[in-house]
């Protein structure tokens, strides 16, 4: 029998699932409607990053329909949300890269590629090292929680991500925010709350056992992209 826990954590992470899609969407089109290419790849990263919440979402749906979980017999449920993670981290730092160091901008994105490739070996061939699963008792009661084992290599990996994340861009736009004014001082102010806010939502995620908190924590998530709109849109 299925419990309140199963329906807050069931319901936010297809209400981000579902509102990444639509906020990808929408700020795709605002960019091809106002010219503004840089919504295109916040849109992308925007969708990829709604989908590392896909585990759960199909988990939650085969429960209601099927009354039993996901087949995690090798690992799937964890693959299937953390595969986005590495393209949502290289989208995102592709906008940082273009805003603070044009010129620059590849030879950073290309280290995180190359990590990325490292983390889908990682969790494509150990996944049960890599992921801490824990399902409900009986098939159907609950949900398959899981995270990253924040003591492997791909959780040490991830925590790189978002060190990186914080450095080159949290901190990078908060300070190129100090040394700007007007509007600009607003815009980059806005996108390094969006980066940070990314990182410490996205960590709590990792963190936190499923219950009433889940719901703020993935309010946060979604909300670092509107952060980032509002810093691109114009």
């Amino acid at each position: 029998m299925v419990d309140l826990i199963f329906w807050i954590d069931g319901l936010t992470a297809s209400g981000v699932v579902i509102f990444g899609f639509l906020f990808g969407l929408f700020f795709i089109y605002k960019s091809k409607k106002t010219g503004a290419k840089m919504l295109t790849t916040l849109g992308l990263a925007n969708l990829f990053a709604g989908l590392t919440f896909l585990g759960v979402f199909l988990d939650f749906f085969l429960v209601i329909f099927t009354s039993t979980n996901f087949d995690n017999t090798y690992g799937m449920v964890g693959i299937l949300s953390y595969i986005w993670l590495a393209p949502a981290v290289v989208t995102a730092i592709y906008i940082g890269g273009a805003l603070l160091v044009p010129k620059a901008k590849w030879y950073i994105v290309s280290v995180f590629i190359a990590l990325s490739i490292v983390f889908y070996i990682i969790i494509f061939m150990d996944p049960f090292s890599a992921f801490n699963f824990n399902p409900p008792p009986v098939s159907g009661d609950g949900l398959i929680d899981y995270n990253l084992n924040i003591f492997s290599l791909a959780g040490m990996i991830m925590g790189i991500f978002l060190i990186l994340i914080i450095i080159l861009l949290g901190f990078g736009f908060l300070i190129k925010s100090f040394q700007s004014t007007g509007i600009l001082k607003k815009k980059f102010f806005l996108l390094s709350m969006g980066a940070i806010c990314f990182c410490i939502f996205g960590l709590l995620e990792g963190l936190i056992v499923p219950g009433f908190t889940v719901i703020f924590v993935r309010i946060g998530y979604l909300s670092s992209f509107w952060f980032m709109y509002y810093g691109l849109k114009d």
